[in-house]
């Protein structure tokens, strides 16, 4: 997704008239033994597995429209009257396709009289009012719903594979989701017959929300006569059906509904009453696809699989280790007792050496009387295979265990393959946690750690796991890792990606898991002069702001500080949400050339943001025993193939603001180093024209040109050696922006300029760099 969401917290809500109605006009015509009609039946059926294997959802519920008609139809006898009948073949699916959900058991919604978006909204209301952490997927293409979308609500538009965030909600649009429902009211929809504004179209409308904020704003502005024209003169005559259909298009948030938390998490599972539905339908490729699939999963009980064994005798490790010298190969885990490599401690490790077997060798499991081998010895064994490259290792997320062991005095080396990014290189945009690739690449669902250590506050450490269950989770990964490789080499090899994933990927692990336990020093008494000096810009802005206020001002409350700028100061309303008037950054940005509020205000969050994200916390964040800050860098996670960095997140601390830099000023090297910056020459650029061949681009490198000033010279109509500082951070904004597919939109926000600015800036771009504009086309 665009954002980051818990798995565990995230609810996904299935439109699923979406769902059949796009099976069935995208399937081509399909029907059982008996004639019967089943392409939509198969379509939803298949959607829905796909849905779950892709997102792996921890709660998922579909909902249906009610079969009666909804409140506005007693609003507007003529809504939804222009929509005909469902095709004959399609009707008698409608109540198969229930019945095939109901076999999955997967949880339900429908209320008599209510649409489905009204559902959707009152489960996305009351599943987000339990906490801050609580998300929702909403899975529909219906740009209703859109009106929904927030920092904890996305639309996924599974058809096309469409994320919208506010972000992609205002590139389809032009306004935001808060005016989703004013922008319905002016523009009107032919497929609900919701009259709207005639005379106005989609730009139309988001013009006008974009200069007035919303509906209200909108009317008002017409009946003052600020807007001119037929426009004007049509919103003061079809004031009624604007207002009208703003009624029709707003989304119902206060259904009272149920959400029993436990029925409604999901794993996909196929039931006998489901088999025997597929047969009906003769659907014999799910069915065999399906009972194979049913046929591998294993009884996730403490009981050991016979496929996986613990070994816990001198004799049977002696035995696994002639395996491993014989084989010279093997899947390879470590289980510990932290995800902090440099605390963790080594509970087991479990090792692959068969296509058909897993073993795992218990070391430091507590409240047992089970046998154990000696952790000394065991490693002192396993180091010999470890450090020599002779005995290739299979994985996932190796890094993890090669630091492990470092701390352990063991030095691995010789990795075949690390499946987690084997399986990022394939799909940069996907998951690749091992439960998600088994299901996958292998159809095969694995044992959870919290299946065997539990969640929450129950959750066990490691260690205190029984080893029976511990064998049956441990030595199934390892041997998940093999099964994963055999499916992913043939794939890299045939996408011609093995080179790069072999002689860069590969290498990268080892030296990520270098630079992780290496860390980085850092200036605390810099941080701490800093933190004083952000706190008394923190307490000037707000003193300014103070000055405007008609009483005590709280800088954090957003009601506060909403009454400050609409009733106080007057400034024009530019969203409403359902709590009140909206003062998100948007809305500053907009109101900053009004008035110097918003900009004090969009200047206290800045620097109150770089405080709490960074000065204050980066020194509780170094290591208790080297007195540095490590960091963890992943290199499956952004689609551009760049690392990204948690804890802290190193990349996001600006890097063209003073605020930015003096923040940076506090990583120092170690007593007796030094810290070296080396940076390919515009690498990418090189590369684009290489591959674009375009003769300007070349040309400037073939003449050792600084290609963002001559970009700068050509934007801005000056010479190149009279390019500023600012002029030559814009250029290569655009000149790096516009190969990831940045807009007019994003760049606009980047540079914060006008879109209009924007937009010229990338047609002049384009203008001189045609070559590029074709290719990237």
């Amino acid at each position: 997704m665009s954002q980051s969401l818990d798995p565990k917290q995230t609810l996904y809500l299935v439109d699923i008239s979406s769902f059949i109605f796009r099976a069935f006009f995208a399937i081509r015509s399909l029907r059982n033994q008996a004639g019967d009609p089943t392409n939509a039946i198969y379509g939803v059926a298949t959607m829905l597995a796909k849905l779950v294997e892709e997102a792996d959802p921890e709660y998922l519920a579909v909902v249906y429209d009610s079969k009666e008609p909804s409140f506005r139809k007693e609003i507007y006898p003529e809504y939804k009257a222009n929509r005909s009948a469902p095709p004959d073949e399609l009707i008698p699916q409608f109540d198969s396709i229930e019945e095939l959900i109901r076999t999955f058991e997967i949880h339900s919604y429908r209320q008599s009289g209510v649409e489905a978006d009204d559902l959707i909204a009152s489960l996305t209301q009351k599943w987000c009012s339990v906490s801050l952490s609580h998300h929702v997927v909403i899975v529909s293409s219906d740009k209703d719903l859109m009106q929904l979308v927030s920092d904890r609500v996305v639309m996924w538009d599974t058809m096309t594979n469409k994320r919208y965030t506010g972000v992609e909600v205002f590139e389809k649009l032009g306004v935001r989701p808060a005016q989703v429902r004013d922008y319905l009211a002016l523009v009107g929809d032919t497929s609900d017959n919701i009259p709207g504004v005639p005379g106005i179209g989609p730009k139309g409308a988001a013009d006008l929300l974009r200069d007035f904020g919303t509906l209200e704003g909108v009317l008002a502005a017409a009946e003052e006569g600020r807007i001119s024209g037929k426009k004007g003169e049509g919103l003061k005559l079809h004031r009624g059906d604007a207002i009208l259909s703003a009624e029709l298009a707003t989304v119902r948030m206060d259904l009272n509904l149920e959400i029993p938390l436990e029925n409604l998490r999901y794993h996909f599972h196929v039931t006998d009453a489901c088999f025997a539905l597929l047969e009906k339908f003769d659907f014999h490729t799910l069915i065999k696809k399906w009972k194979s699939n049913l046929g591998k999963v294993l009884d996730k009980t403490p009981e050991v699989d016979d496929r996986f064994r613990t070994v816990n005798t001198e004799k049977d490790f002696c035995v696994l280790l002639k395996g491993i010298e014989e084989t010279q190969r093997l899947g390879f885990d470590l289980e510990t007792t932290s995800l902090n490599p440099r605390e963790a401690q080594i509970v087991g490790v479990a090792v692959c050496i068969h296509p058909n077997s897993g073993y795992y060798i218990p070391l430091g499991h507590q409240n047992t009387s089970e046998a154990q081998l000696s952790k000394t010895r065991v490693l002192d064994a396993l180091k010999i295979f470890l450090e020599n490259p002779v005995y290739k290792k299979i994985g996932q997320n190796l890094k993890y265990d090669w630091s492990v062991l470092r701390q352990n005095g063991i030095h691995p080396c010789g990795i075949e393959s690390d499946t987690m990014v084997a399986a990022y290189l394939l799909d940069p945009d996907g998951r690749h946690n091992l439960k998600v690739l088994a299901s996958h690449y292998l159809n095969y669902p694995v044992v959870t750690y919290e299946d065997v250590c539990g969640k929450g506050k129950e959750q066990l450490s490691f260690d205190q796991v029984p080893i029976d269950r511990a064998t049956r989770y441990s030595a199934e990964d390892a041997w998940v890792a093999v099964q994963l490789w055999a499916k992913l080499k043939p794939r890299l090899e045939e996408e011609g990606l093995y080179r790069v994933f072999s002689e860069v990927d590969l290498p990268l692990v080892n030296v990520l898991t270098k630079m992780e336990l290496q860390g980085v020093c850092i200036d605390v008494p810099w941080l701490n002069e800093l933190s004083k000096e952000f706190d008394l810009e923190l307490k000037k802005i707000e003193v300014q702001v103070q000055a405007y206020s008609s009483g005590s001002l709280n800088m954090n409350s957003t009601r506060q500080l909403a009454h400050l700028l609409f009733e106080d100061l007057k400034l024009p309303v530019q969203t409403k949400t359902k709590t009140g008037f909206s003062t998100d950054a948007s809305v500053l940005e907009a109101l900053s050339h009004l008035h110097e509020v918003p900009r004090l205000l969009l200047e206290y969050r800045e620097i109150s943001k770089l405080k709490n994200t960074y000065i204050d916390p980066l020194p509780l964040l170094r290591d208790s025993q080297t007195g540095k800050i490590h960091a963890s860098f992943h290199q499956t996670v952004t689609a551009t193939g760049r690392l990204s960095s948690s804890n802290p997140n190193l990349q996001n601390i600006p890097i063209r603001s003073d605020r930015g830099m003096r923040i940076r000023k506090a990583f120092i090297p170690s007593p007796g180093d030094v810290l070296l910056s080396a940076d390919y020459s515009q690498i990418e650029l090189r590369i684009l024209a290489h591959m674009s061949q375009d003769p300007e681009l070349i040309q400037a490198f073939l003449e050792d040109q600084d290609v963002h000033q001559r970009t700068a010279g050509e934007i801005f109509n000056i010479l190149p050696e009279n390019v500023n500082e600012r002029q030559r951070g814009i250029a290569k904004a655009i000149n790096f922006g516009l190969m990831y597919g940045k807009t007019a939109f994003g760049l606009a926000q980047e540079l914060h300029i006008s879109r209009r600015e924007a937009q010229d800036m990338i047609e002049r771009y384009f203008k001189r760099y045609s070559a590029v504009k074709l290719f990237l086309d």
